[in-house]
């Protein structure tokens, strides 16, 4: 009986590692892509300023860039901190829409731009929101505390399209 106890003590720390370990792989993965989506976003206000036809655009834009490099700055501290890689590219997915874009100008450039941050802040809300309920460690503080500002960035985008119709 005894040695049936230790097994199944041994079992359940063994299955509370591979958890705590499986969280800190999530956690890398998120904040990874947490900074390849704000280095994405930082490029995305930049291009949205030079190409966007409206001053509105271009204000989104402005925004994207200021709220991004902050949040940027934050999950590359926190990524060093659980000692995390820290990307230097968006995502190549992310690289190909900014390449689309990059090519269009005035009204097309404007509603091209729009629809993708509407629908690029949805994606990047469900997915901070998740990673917020994980737990209360330091990733899931960093997802909770941005969450706002992805909203307000989905908010002005919504606006923006709701204008162009």
């Amino acid at each position: 009986m005894h040695s049936r106890i230790i097994g199944l003590t041994a079992a359940g720390l063994a299955g509370a590692i591979l958890a705590s370990a499986s969280w800190a792989v999530d956690d890398a993965v998120f904040i990874q892509d947490a900074i390849k989506g704000s280095l994405a976003e930082v490029k995305m206000g930049q291009l949205a300023q030079q190409n966007g036809a409206t001053t509105e655009v271009r204000s989104l834009g402005s925004k994207l860039m200021s709220d991004h490099s902050a949040t940027l700055n934050q999950a590359t501290s926190l990524a060093q901190s659980i000692g995390a890689p820290v990307p230097e590219q968006p995502s190549p997915d992310a690289l190909t829409e900014y390449a689309r874009l990059q090519n269009l100008r005035g009204a097309a450039f404007d509603k091209a731009f729009v629809d993708h941050m509407v629908a690029d802040h949805k994606k990047e809300i469900a997915k901070f929101g998740e990673q917020a309920r994980t737990s209360s460690d330091p990733v899931a503080q960093f997802a909770k505390s941005s969450l706002p500002a992805l909203q307000m960035h989905l908010d002005m985008a919504q606006d923006l399209a709701r204008q162009q119709k």
